[in-house]
């Protein structure tokens, strides 16, 4: 016999389910603008996948009274307890279904439902609650009638007793808690439901009707991601700043309009392992000698240290500038404008391609997010030759990009395809029939290294016998540095120094540039745009085109402890004790000199810095970074 208890709580939970859903159809009815151009199909999938997010927001904000409920039934009769029991679990949803509400309207200011990070402005929101009610006292008249109604139609313990043996006793409670669990996980997927996981199409609206607010409330956290960095007054002076540094200094070229773009993000592949930027002493025979070839930048620096910051630093143009990477923080429901989805609002047709499984590193969330049509995980590619896998991580680097050849055959032209290799990690599996064939070296990446410079070989070896072939820009780049052996490369820069190749084969006009420039993941979105003449008049204001030869280049990054900034004259961190922030000049990123910190190129840097840190911590916070014209008209 079922206990009492249980139809108790699997009542509840189907009447909060039901009120979950009348809030998003609020939320949808209240924001019909920004669901124009979504189809029919896409809103109803946005509730049916909103019912994972429901239940997790359920069980974990009606977690404590669940436990309550499972205590012996005979304290559950007496009128005390079914009073203090019904009155939680009307504050508690009020409350939650209320976020829902209030997110409604908030929506229109932040572009995105609400998270912790609302409570870094808390002082603003207290100030201003008591007229917010006043305006929309319709909501919270509506929501009044909504909980009244949850608690009319709620089922109550019976005043009966039920009699269940031990067996039974124990059964249901841990069929609650085994249910609770996985309800709260949202599912059996290889990593717990999170925000992005509701971004299962490009459109961020969709996303955001998938969304409840309590979930994104409760999955963000206290987690210092990031501070709220004001280096100025106001934010119109950091802004203008920022826009300064970051805006062409002539014309776009325009001279490969609608041309396709590849580009291969390398795993691990720091610059350390290059022949062409060690004196030929190197692990990359291929890759070198395609540098003689292309514009090549010796001086180029990830934005980041860790795969799951690479891709939103090389796809968006948005470097890791706080402890926790942008695709698990609070801030991955922003508004971002990335490569894909740009080009898509060009007509061209976007793929990613990452051959490990699914899930991993959020990759395959992350690219509807960034505006990937179409993501070739290892749950997509083919599954017809074992020898395509490495057991440990997924597909193979040589097969991959094999795919990826096939892949551009048949994609709408133009096309924008990304490839994310993988064999270069650990544990540097190298298949069997290469056994031998790439030098070992003194590093174990480096035998690995040399399989993924070979099978770069293996695919320019197919593509350039194709008819889109001399119409695509090459892109190639890492998405961080791994293990070093080289003195050189074992201070806080050679840390970051990734390769940059951009390869424009069917190009008939040479480019003016500086192999010499800084160059950094964060301006190949701008370059990109610049070769292919498309204009943003609300871009990231983060990176430059490398081809703009009227503006210096330069890098930024954050290493957690501070800031540090390298462009072509000076070196310089910010926020580390006294005795760690000298600045230094160099003639190159391998010589640098001490000089002091009031040094004129010092402060130019040091205030280009300032700028740009103050841009992104204040827009991440305030989901501006797109929106930063209203603030300097």
């Amino acid at each position: 016999m079922v206990p009492p208890f249980f139809l108790l709580i699997l009542g509840r939970f189907l009447l909060l389910l039901l009120a979950y859903s009348a809030s998003r159809l609020l939320f949808l009815y209240w924001n019909l603008n920004l669901f124009a151009d979504v189809s029919r199909l896409d809103i109803v999938l946005a509730f049916i996948h909103g019912l994972r997010f429901d239940t997790s927001a359920i069980l974990l904000t009606n977690a404590p009274l669940v436990l309550i409920w499972m205590i012996p039934w005979s304290v559950c009769r007496r009128v005390w307890f079914c009073r203090i029991e019904l009155f939680l679990f009307t504050l508690i949803n009020f409350i939650a279904i209320g976020m829902n509400f209030v997110d409604a309207e908030f929506v229109k200011f932040i572009g995105k439902r609400s998270s912790y990070d609302l409570l870094m402005i808390g002082g603003d929101v207290q100030r201003q609650s008591l007229s917010v009610l006043w305006t929309y006292r319709g909501f919270l008249i509506g929501l009044t009638l909504l909980i009244a109604l949850i608690v009319w139609k709620a089922p109550r313990f019976p005043s009966q007793a039920v009699k269940n043996g031990w067996f039974q006793f124990v059964f249901w409670r841990l069929l609650v808690v085994a249910c609770m669990a996985l309800g709260i996980r949202g599912g059996w997927q290889l990593k717990p439901l999170h925000p992005m996981h509701a971004y299962f199409t490009t459109n961020h609206s969709v996303g955001l009707l998938t969304l409840n607010t309590p979930f994104n409330f409760l999955r963000s956290r206290p987690r210092m991601t990031i501070e709220r960095t004001r280096y100025f007054s106001d934010d119109s002076s950091a802004i203008q700043i920022a826009r300064d540094n970051t805006t062409l200094t002539r014309q776009p070229l325009g001279l490969a309009q609608r041309w396709n773009v590849v580009i291969l993000i390398l795993e691990s592949f720091a610059t350390e392992y290059m022949g062409v930027a060690n004196d030929g002493h190197g692990y990359t025979p291929f890759l070198d000698e395609l540098a003689k070839k292309s514009y090549y930048f010796r001086y180029n620096f990830a934005n980041s240290r860790r795969s799951i910051e690479g891709l939103p630093a090389v796809l968006c143009g948005l470097p890791g500038i706080m402890l926790e990477p942008v695709i698990t923080s609070d801030f991955a429901s922003n508004r971002l404008d990335c490569l894909p989805k740009i080009l898509a609002g060009h007509e061209y047709s976007t793929y990613f391609l990452h051959g490990a499984h699914n899930g991993s590193m959020h990759f395959d969330t992350f690219s509807k997010i960034a505006g990937f049509e179409k993501f070739v995980g290892l749950d997509e590619f083919p599954k017809d030759n074992p020898e395509d896998f490495d057991k440990h991580w997924g597909v193979l680097d040589e097969p991959m990009l094999q795919y990826a050849v096939r892949v551009m055959d048949e994609a709408p032209k133009p096309s924008l395809v990304s490839v994310f290799t993988l064999s270069s990690h650990h544990p540097y599996y190298v298949p069997r029939r290469y056994a031998g064939r790439f030098p070992k070296g003194t590093l174990e990446i480096h035998e690995t290294i040399g399989y993924t410079d070979y099978s770069v070989s293996r695919f320019f070896a197919e593509a350039k016998s194709r008819d889109w072939f001399n119409s695509t820009i090459f892109i190639i780049t890492a998405d961080h540095t791994q293990k070093s052996d080289q003195v050189r490369y074992g201070d806080l820069l050679g840390g970051y120094r990734v390769p940059l190749l951009i390869y424009i084969p069917g190009l008939d006009q040479k480019l003016s540039y500086s192999p010499d420039r800084i160059t950094q993941h964060a301006d190949i979105v701008p370059t990109v745009l610049d070769l292919l003449g498309i204009t943003k008049e609300d871009r990231l204001l983060t990176g430059q085109s490398v081809f703009d030869v009227g503006r210096d280049g330069f890098v930024y990054n954050y290493t957690t402890a501070s800031y540090w900034y390298l462009d072509s004259k000076v070196f310089f961190d910010m926020g580390r004790p006294p005795n760690g922030n000298a600045a230094k000049r160099h003639a190159n990123t391998f010589s640098l000199k001490v000089i002091p910190e009031d040094d004129p190129d010092v402060e130019i840097g040091r205030q280009r810095l300032k700028g740009i840190v103050h841009y992104l911590n204040n827009g991440l916070i305030k989901n501006s970074l797109h929106g930063w014209r209203r603030a300097i008209e």
